[in-house]
């Protein structure tokens, strides 16, 4: 009898052990579990603004615009008070809006250089008292109205700096320098340096790049 009774009470005992061993098991599971879902979504966060960063950067990078000529007009005293800017796209640039491109040009004679900054005319209203207008001079999807203003692949628009009505004396002489930053909105910027030749017309047309 004492025998049965030991054993019984043994038999007992581990089940109550099994039992606690059983729990034990199921918690793992379910902070296992918990643990792994809490690593996939972080993991896919982290994937999500690895992308996005990547794409931004790509974006930064690619975006921008070549210049393929540079030509000016001369007044009646034979200064340069125009300039016309043929730009287009660099390979695998997105679309850019030229009407949020900033236009910086500075000027250097001798040891003395000056700076401005321009603006699109149509936002004339804005920070910016200098302006500078766009034509477009070929479309490559003339079905998509884009407006007159977003260049596209394969795109070529004009840009017009007219320093007449500037603030300050814009006008290039001969052998005068002048450097020329187009910035789009997003992107590189685009540098261009311009000398005036060294004879100039009288109210004419001079090719400068």
């Amino acid at each position: 009898m004492q025998k049965l009774a030991w054993k019984k009470r043994k038999m007992e005992e581990e089940g109550e052990m099994g039992v606690g061993t059983l729990l034990i098991f199921i918690a793992m599971i379910l902070v296992a579990a918990v643990a792994a879902g809490v690593l996939v979504q972080t993991a896919y966060k982290l994937q999500q603004q690895a992308e996005q960063t990547g794409e931004q950067a790509l974006q930064e990078v690619a975006t921008g615009v070549k210049v393929l000529a540079v030509w000016a007009e001369t007044d009646a005293d034979s200064e340069i008070t125009v300039l016309h800017i043929k730009v287009t796209l660099t390979a695998g640039s997105p679309d850019i809006n030229l009407l949020y491109t900033t236009i910086e040009a500075v000027k250097t004679v001798g040891d003395t250089t000056w700076e401005v900054s321009m603006e699109h005319s149509v936002l004339a209203s804005g920070y910016l008292t200098e302006t500078y207008t766009t034509t477009l001079l070929r479309d490559m999807n003339p079905v998509t109205d884009t407006g007159e203003t977003m260049m596209s692949a394969g795109d070529i628009f004009e840009i017009t700096i007219d320093m007449a009505g500037f603030t300050v004396a814009a006008s290039l002489l001969t052998q005068d320098q002048m450097d020329i930053s187009i910035m789009p909105k997003h992107g590189i910027p685009t540098y261009c340096t311009i000398v005036a030749p060294s004879t100039l017309p009288v109210s004419g047309f001079v090719s400068l790049k």
